[in-house]
């Protein structure tokens, strides 16, 4: 169990009172003063929300139209113009549709699914500018809306949030590897880089930077928590969006944020799957962006206890302290305990949904008149039919596919003389 520090402020020396919001930290190792430490802001940077659902026939042929004769979207649910791009299987969706002014970027139609079933056929991330414009209510609003017209019938199916907090007078120290506790196994260190897109690293830990220069770091996968944390004053004039954090430090520090110093930024980058496991302990639903709004604060702090800035075996350093305790994300925290759960293992209950099918077909596969269609009509009475088909779209197959499995197992049977 690592220690915290205890917090006082000049004013509470004077009674010898802890105050939770103070800048002074006694520990064993002594006194740290942080009060030249400036929070300039505590944003959520980016959201990016998967639905499930069937996309709508009609749409697609009219985005197909549209990709050959090179035009871009305008109507009455997307606003302005939106450009239309077909990509290529390694973005994992046939289509993006993009509006910068606005900033969002919408990715339809997965690779994965076959295009006329249902799955994860839609994806939409908002950037920085969309977050800071809206409330968590008007964003689920719009993505909602957005999701209603790209798909027959939708459902929120998982959401990445990064978590960011900007600071002045704060820097790495030299030894922020070797006192930082994580779960990442891997450190690799790329020094000398001219630049470097932190939207893609995949690497458990990096280090990139000249030899001379602040070290500015990647620990963790993108797939799972992951945390970057960076020199934001430089990375913004790469980015192109100088005006707008200028603005947005300026307001939340209510004018204390100095424009000509760096600002350092510690980005906490949450993946779906981990916010899923996360509902999981904790018991509710965190797949739509309103729902995990409502435990950011929570979530940040347990992200900086399982990556976390020590000062040694047994104490946190006090700027992970700082940061950890007085940054809130739209709600303050509530003290929850954050515990993550893994989907309970259905392998078990797998193996009695096939012996289920495998024995029907063997059973209906004596008479020559049952069809494949019949098998499956005998199924869909079953009243675990819906969780059968849950199962299976764990294990990637549609019910399209168990349609598909059913027909070509039936013909085996008969084939091979396997039938009961």
């Amino acid at each position: 169990m690592v220690n915290f520090s205890d917090r006082m402020s000049l004013e509470s020396l004077e009674t010898g009172a802890q105050d939770k919001k103070g800048r002074l930290f006694f520990n064993k190792s002594g006194l740290t003063d942080l009060t030249k430490v400036n929070i300039v802001g505590n944003f959520v940077d980016t959201v990016r929300q998967l639905y499930y659902g069937a996309p709508e026939p009609e749409l697609l042929t009219h985005l197909d139209n549209l990709c050959k004769a090179r035009e871009n979207i305008t109507n009455s649910i997307l606003t302005g113009i939106w450009h239309l791009s077909h990509m290529g299987k390694a973005s994992r969706y046939r289509y993006k549709v993009q509006n910068n002014d606005i900033g969002i970027v919408i990715l339809y139609g997965s690779y994965f699914t076959r295009i006329e079933d249902e799955g994860q056929h839609l994806k939409i991330e908002l950037s920085p500018k969309y977050i800071a414009s809206y409330s968590p209510e008007e964003i689920q609003t719009y993505l909602d809306i957005i999701a209603d017209y790209f798909l027959k019938t939708y459902q929120a199916k998982g959401c990445t949030v990064h978590l960011a907090c900007d600071v002045q007078g704060w820097i790495p120290p030299d030894n922020f590897i070797e006192n930082f506790t994580t779960y990442s196994r891997t450190i690799k260190q790329f020094d000398g880089m001219a630049s470097l897109d932190l939207s893609d690293l995949n690497m458990s830990a990096a280090t990139y930077g000249g030899k001379s220069a602040i070290k500015n770091y990647t620990i963790g996968r993108a797939s799972a928590l992951q945390f970057c944390i960076y020199d934001k004053s430089v990375e913004m004039k790469m980015s192109d969006k100088v005006d707008f954090y200028h603005q947005e430090w300026g307001n939340f520090s209510m004018g204390s944020y100095v424009p000509l110093d760096p600002v350092k930024r510690i980005e906490a980058r949450i993946h779906h799957k981990i916010m899923r496991e996360i509902g999981l302990g904790m018991d509710k639903d965190l797949e739509s962006f309103l729902s995990v709004s409502e435990h950011l604060s929570d979530i940040w702090r347990y992200a900086l206890n399982r990556n976390r800035l020590d000062i040694n075996s047994t104490t946190i350093d006090p700027f992970w302290q700082l940061i950890l305790e007085d940054s809130e994300f739209y709600c303050p925290a509530d003290g929850l305990h954050i515990q993550r759960k893994k989907k309970d293992d259905v392998t078990a209950v797998g193996r009695n949904f096939t012996a289920i099918i495998g024995n029907l077909i063997s059973v209906m596969a004596r008479n020559r008149d049952h069809t494949h269609l019949d098998i499956m009509r005998q199924l869909k009475q079953l009243s675990c039919y819906d969780d059968m088909l849950s199962y299976y779209r764990t294990r990637n197959i549609t019910p399209a596919d168990l349609v598909d499995l059913v027909r070509q197992t039936l013909a085996l049977r008969r084939l091979t003389g396997k039938a009961a």
